[in-house]
């Protein structure tokens, strides 16, 4: 990376689009394509028959002993996978949504320990300061005790406005479903988002939102002894985006462009969450690379629930295993052992400042002109721009670089919006609405 003292440098790109060559059909006879078929259908059908493949099972030797104690979200409760523990499923009152099916209770028989679980649906940082007496919830943190062994927990994604943006702004909501105006082209939206995981980094401050700093600085004064696990957010969508449910073109109604931004503003949340928990000598657990392929629209059947099924946007049964595993992982003597000397690489990616777009779009007739040239990044340079136009008709365009032209019918107005990566990986989404010009 290079220096903090590095001059800002400008995104100069050609911009470019994907073209298909046409070729002329050859003629096959029906017995050629018979076996074809039949060979693609064998294969096809080994591949998703075949068992995962089994590696050895984490040496889990030198773990503190003591109870376990989960805390938490509704990613760590078990929201979508009934039944619930009594009275966490309450019409008008407590709604934690305990699962006996959640990764903390996978952990906790695989690891042979009691459990208890302190994780709640609708959870942010303050509950794990704040009691909740009208549910009969104590703090979250005052489940912790010396005699603690293991502690896991997921946070942050409420603080984040995560919950609110998948439920009010792309699942329903005043914009609704063939909307071009989407959560990523809301400066609205996405000023909140990121100035929640800035306080959730420690960056800045915001009215109750505790940072990981503080969390993780108090369960090690409250458990000492304890093995402590961060396990962080899986993306929702693939990382080329992905395609499903009623809308031609989108995943469960979500635009390609939204889905990118979904998965970047987690990979941002993950980045603090890991650099907070290394920092304190503690362990991180990453499901992302579990749930690849497996994202809402993934390719081998999703291990979320989408949205129209009541647990939506969450991990369903076959997720919540392949969490339980990324944690397992963590806990393992090899990560145990390597995990820390990441630190420096995780730091520098928590502290990396956003890349700053600069973007112009311009109009004559049908021909949109797009220039996002001028784009800078404070610490580093940029590394790639990406534009993403939604038509009037629902349908969504994708062109590369930081220049770049397109079509749009002069009665219609069309949205775009640039996303300007820098040489870290981090994105940043800044959109124009282009008004019909007949």
């Amino acid at each position: 990376m290079p220096a903090s003292g590095t001059p800002p440098q400008s995104a100069d790109q050609a911009g470019s689009t994907d073209s298909t060559n046409h070729r002329p059909r050859r003629r096959r006879c029906p017995a050629v394509r018979l076996v074809l078929l039949t060979v693609i259908a064998v294969l096809l059908g080994a591949s998703q028959a075949a068992p995962a493949v089994h590696l050895d099972p984490p040496d889990l030797s030198g773990l503190p002993e003591g109870a376990y104690v989960a805390l938490g979200d509704s990613y760590a409760s078990g929201f979508g996978v009934p039944p619930y523990a009594a009275g966490t499923d309450v019409t008008g009152g407590n709604t934690c949504r305990r699962s006996a099916g959640s990764y903390a209770h996978i952990v906790s028989e695989r690891t042979g320990r009691t459990l208890e679980m302190g994780a709640c649906s609708g959870a942010r940082t303050r509950n794990f300061y704040e009691a909740n007496e009208s549910w009969g919830e104590a703090a979250q943190l005052d489940r912790l005790d010396p005699d603690t062994g293991l502690v896991t927990f997921s946070i942050g994604g409420n603080d984040a406005g995560f919950a609110r943006i998948l439920g009010d702004c792309i699942g329903s909501g005043d914009r609704g479903f063939l909307s071009a105006v989407g959560c990523s082209s809301d400066a609205e939206v996405t000023g909140a988002v990121d100035g929640a995981i800035d306080a959730l980094a420690g960056k800045t401050t915001r009215d109750g939102v505790y940072s990981y700093e503080s969390i993780m600085t108090d369960i090690g004064t409250r458990s000492p002894n304890a093995a402590v696990v961060a396990v962080g957010y899986p993306r929702l969508f693939p990382e080329q985006g992905g395609s499903g449910g009623l809308l031609l073109g989108r995943c469960h109604g979500v635009t390609k462009v939204d889905q990118r931004w979904i998965n970047a503003k987690t990979d941002e949340l993950n980045t603090a969450f890991k650099a907070a928990a290394l920092r304190h000598g503690y362990l991180f657990a990453d499901p992302t690379g579990n749930f690849e392929r497996h994202e809402l629209c993934g390719r081998h059947g999703s291990w979320m629930f989408g949205l129209l099924e009541t647990g939506r946007f969450h991990p369903n049964t076959d997720g919540h295993r392949a969490t339980a595993d990324a944690v397992i992982k963590a806990l393992g003597v090899a990560n145990r052992t390597t995990q820390p000397a990441q630190l420096a690489d995780v730091e520098a990616q928590a502290a990396n400042a956003r890349p700053i777009a600069a973007i112009s779009v311009s109009r004559d007739g049908e021909q949109l002109t797009l220039d996002a040239s001028a784009s800078t990044d404070a610490d580093g340079a940029i590394a790639s721009i990406d534009w993403y136009v939604q038509h009037a008709d629902g349908t969504e365009e994708v062109l590369t670089g930081a220049r770049a032209t397109t079509t749009v019918p002069t009665d219609e107005q069309a949205v775009v919006t640039a996303v300007v990566t820098d040489n870290q990986g981090k994105e940043t989404f800044s959109s124009q609405v282009s008004p019909a010009a007949g």
